[in-house]
């Protein structure tokens, strides 16, 4: 095949890759959108900010509906090939079917590496920026842990005011925690007390602290808080309780969600994760999801050629479309299936990440090779 068809192909498909997109894109402002309204029965946020909330939210979606995008576009775009004899011109001319869906997979591999390197950082910027106008306008709860190289800190609040925690390790479920200390802050947010201990176990309505030193400060501002610290003689418990309103559960669901962080910040925060105690399984399958997109976009293309490059020539276009979504929903399934079980450390991540896509590419591969070469 000659470069000019090729390049012909390439760009047939990459425009109408970036015209589904667009479609999915609009799509899903116009659902987030709708979603934001009925939210926004108090009034709290003005149209156009609604709006914006939409925009910036919608990346994040695409990023997930993505290889369905691009099975779409190789759908429409080979089957225009057909329907305008296109493509009865092409073989005609020798150009076999593999050289015929090179140059598109070579632009969907492109776009695989585009999706995780570039697009996925602004995709996870705009979710924060999203979250963050979501807790102000609908008073969304934010997060109440967070995961730094020093350690975890945790924040629980009450009628007497807000404690944070900070732990140097945790165990995976988040029901032990090393290194504890506890800083208490009355309802006016003056600072009161001062608490550090070996260990602090989660029970039950409350932690339980082992090995505690306290310090009553009573009531200083955060800038003296050092001084406060020492000038106050420490009390010593071997054991005492700290009311909690907080669960495993939700703490756990804490986390910054993996679609909040960028790809090339995600490897980062999963070694704190790690060296903190927790389980990195569901950053670590999404991080890995993000780099299989080439691979992804690649089966796609090849399950989109499998269907309407057969099929359009003897008419059947409601049966091709229909065997192409059913085949593409099939996938989605699939990987659902691997990442929750991957997630929950029932199969390796790598093989939840990788086995899906992988699997796409054999059935594609030998449903062409089946249809084509028979």
């Amino acid at each position: 095949m000659t470069a000019t068809l090729g390049l012909y192909v390439a760009r047939r498909f990459f425009g109408i890759a970036v015209a589904t997109f667009l479609a999915v894109l609009s799509l899903v402002v116009v659902v987030d959108l709708v979603e934001l309204l009925a939210k926004n029965s108090a009034g709290n946020a003005d149209f156009l900010e609604l709006v914006w909330m939409a925009v910036l939210h919608a990346p994040s979606v695409t990023i997930t509906a993505a290889p369905f995008t691009v099975l779409l576009a190789a759908m429409v775009c080979f089957a225009w090939f057909s329907r305008s004899s296109e493509l009865v011109v092409m073989r005609a001319a020798g150009v076999s079917v593999w050289a015929l869906i090179g140059p598109a997979l070579i632009v969907a591999v492109l776009m695989g590496v585009a999706s995780f390197a570039i697009y996925n950082p602004v995709a996870a910027a705009f979710a924060q920026r999203f979250d963050a106008l979501e807790e102000a306008n609908f008073g969304r709860s934010s997060s109440r842990l967070s995961v730094t190289g020093g350690g975890i800190w945790l924040r629980q609040g009450g009628a007497e005011g807000q404690t944070v925690i900070r732990a140097r390790r945790a165990s995976e479920s988040v029901r032990q925690l090393w290194r504890v200390s506890v800083f208490r802050f009355g309802a006016d947010d003056r600072f009161e007390q001062r608490i550090e201990a070996r260990r602090a176990v989660l029970e039950k309505g409350l932690w339980r602290l082992s090995g505690a030193l306290v310090w009553d400060v009573g009531g200083s501002d955060l800038g003296d808080l050092g001084e406060a610290a020492r000038n106050t003689e420490p009390q010593s418990h071997d054991e005492m309780t700290l009311p909690t309103n907080l669960t495993p559960e939700q703490i756990q669901e804490s986390f910054a969600p993996p679609r909040t962080i960028s790809f090339w910040d995600l490897p980062g925060f999963i070694d704190v994760l790690e060296q903190s105690g927790f389980s990195s399984s569901r950053h670590r399958l999404h991080w890995h999801a993000l780099l299989s997109a080439p691979v992804i976009f690649a089966a796609m293309v090849l399950v989109g050629a499998s269907f309407s490059m057969r099929h359009a020539r003897f008419g059947g276009l409601g049966a091709m479309a229909l065997g192409c979504v059913l085949t593409g929903f099939a996938y989605f399934f699939l990987s659902d299936v691997a990442g929750a079980l991957g997630a929950s450390g029932a199969v390796p991540v790598l093989l939840a990440a990788w086995g899906p896509p992988a699997a796409a590419v054999l059935f594609s591969l030998g449903l062409l090779l089946h249809l084509e070469d028979g």
